[in-house]
């Protein structure tokens, strides 16, 4: 399987590609999915939702007159072929996909895991050394919706929503002005920013602070030693908020 990914400007759009088939996920614009399956000859079967914001689903209407299927959790205000709960599998083109429920940034967060792929779609939950804001669920789930993804295999490769990559890494640097892995991987993305993704789920564990709110570093970091993991998450969500 192919992985291609489709920016424009901080969203991403990712299109899999298997011997002349496609599925794309997050389609937030029509235009460049289907200039580059012109470009690529490849035929869409598959189209999968992590959520219903429209930055994500913009370009559904227009792709699934040339789609099989439109897949995606339920509770959106777009018409799906197929709605998927945690746990469920969708074949694509003999690729099992995994979805896996992942509330937090809203509702309906769904998180897609293809395990012979090792590979990871986020949506808005989890990005690069970042995650999504909260504005449907509360800290406690968005904590364990990241800890469900933190639970993943370390080389599996982390495809989220948007690049907010160079401000996730800074805040995080302010965050953790010793650790050392921040730093590093700081300099590699402002040396090859391309060069740097996907991260891993390894590399986050290492580096983002929202995947490490158990730590006691990012405890004291963020003024909360001896709290809870979700008291801790909800401090530095917070301090992100106002970064």
């Amino acid at each position: 399987m192919r992985i291609e990914t489709l920016q424009v400007g901080e969203n991403f759009v990712y299109v899999l590609a298997v011997a002349g088939r496609a599925a794309v996920v997050d389609p937030g614009v029509a235009d460049p999915v289907s200039a580059y399956l012109e470009e690529a000859g490849l035929t869409l079967e598959l189209i999968l939702l992590t959520h219903y914001h429209g930055d994500h689903t913009g370009g559904v209407v227009a792709l699934r007159r040339a789609s099989h299927d439109v897949v995606g959790p339920a509770g959106g205000s777009i018409e799906l072929d197929r709605t998927v709960v945690h746990g469920d599998s969708i074949d694509f083109a003999g690729h099992p996909i995994r979805a896996l429920a992942v509330p937090g940034h809203t509702t309906h967060d769904t998180a897609y895991y293809l395990p012979e792929a090792k590979a990871l779609f986020t949506g808005d939950l989890l990005f690069a050394c970042g995650c999504g804001r909260m504005f449907e669920r509360d800290s406690h789930q968005m904590w364990g919706s990241l800890c469900r993804l933190r639970n993943l295999p370390d080389d599996t490769c982390v495809y989220g929503g948007h690049d907010y990559t160079l401000e996730n890494l800074a805040f995080a640097a302010h965050l953790e002005p010793d650790n050392v892995a921040i730093r590093e991987r700081l300099k590699q993305f402002r040396a090859d920013p391309a060069g740097t993704m996907p991260s891993t789920i390894g590399e986050e564990k290492r580096t983002n602070p929202f995947l490490r709110c158990d730590s006691e570093a990012v405890a004291a970091a963020a003024g909360r030693r001896g709290g809870t993991p979700v008291e801790v998450f909800a401090a530095i969500r917070g301090m992100k908020d106002r970064w």
